[in-house]
């Protein structure tokens, strides 16, 4: 009866000791949750204006709209009015070039920054001030492709017209104020992407300072 006594005192001490713990005896500080192994993340492909389709992942510029380019003229001849020379070049690549005739017959390729200050020492831009110089409704915008279909000018190489480039055809209604002559008949910008802009690469124009 003895040993009876002990092997059932025995079984519910051990039953005892393996108890689960209750809610109310849990402790109250914040769990942390578990860690998760995560793959670091991959950068994407630098932006490109053009890929084929069995290039794999790609990433593409957004063409930046005609608005933005036809904006970029308006504020070169802001500049100009203005004889804004600061103000002009902010709006210029560096290696931006104006292709105007020689006095000798063949076109000359100066600084932009430095053929607009020639200007602006000779004659008196201020004069078109409030004059319309051109309206937007005749503005001419090409793309990369289209000069290439159809060259609008014998300086511009299309070869080397990347595929970003715009050009604008400007033609010009106040070329002069009075005796003097100002800007030419036309003028074709093209224009060069920059990020979330274009600057000014090339202005052909036909106009020589006397």
């Amino acid at each position: 009866m003895a040993a009876l006594l002990a092997l059932t005192s025995g079984g519910c001490g051990h039953a005892a000791s393996g108890a689960f713990p209750t809610s109310a005896s849990l402790s109250e500080a914040r769990r942390k949750p578990d860690g998760v192994a995560i793959d670091p993340a991959t950068s994407p492909p630098s932006p490109v204006a053009r890929a084929e389709a069995d290039e794999g992942l790609i990433t593409l510029l957004t063409p930046l709209g005609v608005d933005v380019a036809i904006n970029t003229v308006g504020d070169f001849f802001r500049r100009v009015v203005l004889e804004d020379s600061d103000g002009l070049g902010a709006l210029l690549t560096r290696d931006a070039q104006a292709i105007v005739p020689s006095s000798g017959g063949q076109a000359q390729s100066p600084s932009i920054g430095l053929w607009w200050e020639q200007r602006f020492r000779r004659l008196d831009y201020g004069k078109l001030a409030g004059e319309p110089l051109y309206r937007v409704s005749e503005l001419e915008v090409y793309r990369a492709e289209d000069a290439i279909e159809a060259p609008l000018h014998p300086a511009i190489q299309t070869q080397t017209l990347d595929d970003d480039d715009v050009l604008v055809r400007v033609p010009i209604i106040t070329a002069r104020v009075g005796a003097d002559r100002l800007l030419g008949d036309q003028m074709l910008f093209w224009l060069r992407r920059d990020g979330a802009r274009f600057r000014v690469y090339r202005v052909l124009e036909e106009f020589q300072l006397q």
